[in-house]
């Protein structure tokens, strides 16, 4: 009656045994069903099963044969399996230090071509940038790059306003406001190198729009190329507490201290360029 048990307790507990195996190799099929069978030949539910089903008793000696059966054929099967999982993690490491090196490599050169960028050595940052570029795979990191290079465009087109060749300043600039969003600094510049070479009205337009996105410089630049001119508008009396009347005649001005002038000047304020 002990033995009895104690087989039992031994079937519950390898048959669970291999169940649960068959569970965490669930990813290898042909495996996980060897030890789904071994665990159900094991269990004493299982073992009746059989028996009832297929008509016939099941000793302990069939069932150790079949068991020692299966697990010798599971054997090498989780030999095999555990060389192939061993060389997926082997390549999954290789894969993950491969985009480490490349997300390295990509941070470098982007540092540096920022910082050379900042130094105005736009060709040397341009450089490094695309040898960035080789290292850049998802959509991320080449918005991040092209950001960068029209940063380093931009610090070029500038440089050259401030080393006074506007025409060449003008492609550049006219090639980048034409290709991104408004910007007051592209404006502002562009505003210069017109200004610089004979063409107001434009500077003017562009100081206007670089204004209205809040470009202080600009402001400047505006008043001084396109300055408020002054013109008498018309004449008027002037009385002598400083108020204006239309009246020509006696009387004029009686209530506000009499007139200090007949014919004071009225101004309107204008610009050459609207």
């Amino acid at each position: 009656m002990k033995n009895n048990r104690f087989l039992a307790f031994l079937g519950w507990f390898f048959g669970i045994f291999f169940l649960l195996g068959a569970l965490g190799s669930i990813q290898h099929p042909f495996l996980a069903l060897l030890y789904c069978l071994l665990g159900f030949i094991l269990l004493p539910p299982g073992h009746r099963w059989i028996e009832k089903t297929l008509r016939f008793r099941l000793t302990i000696k069939v069932k150790s044969f079949i068991g020692v059966a299966l697990f010798a054929a599971a054997i090498p099967l989780a030999f095999h399996y555990a060389e192939i999982d061993k060389q997926d993690e082997k390549g999954k490491s290789e894969i993950a230090r491969n985009d480490q090196q490349k997300k390295d490599s990509l941070n470098f050169y982007i540092q540096v071509s920022t910082k050379l960028e900042k130094e105005h050595k736009t060709d040397e940052a341009s450089n490094e940038l695309h040898r960035a570029l080789g290292f850049a795979s998802s959509k991320d990191e080449k918005d991040l790059i092209a950001k960068d290079s029209l940063d380093i465009a931009i610090t070029e087109a500038i440089d050259l306003v401030k080393s006074r060749k506007y025409l060449p300043a003008l492609d550049k600039l006219n090639r980048l406001i034409g290709e991104n969003s408004p910007n007051s600094n592209l404006l502002y510049n562009r505003a210069i190198c017109y200004s610089k070479t004979g063409k107001i009205q434009e500077a003017v337009t562009d100081c206007k729009s670089a204004i209205q996105l809040g470009n202080k410089d600009a402001v400047i630049l505006h008043d001084k190329i396109n300055p408020i001119q002054k013109r008498i508008a018309y004449y008027t009396t002037q009385c002598c507490d400083g108020t204006t009347s239309t009246a020509k005649g006696r009387g004029a001005c009686s209530h506000h201290g009499g007139v200090c002038s007949w014919n004071a000047p009225v101004y309107e304020e204008s610009r050459k360029y609207e």
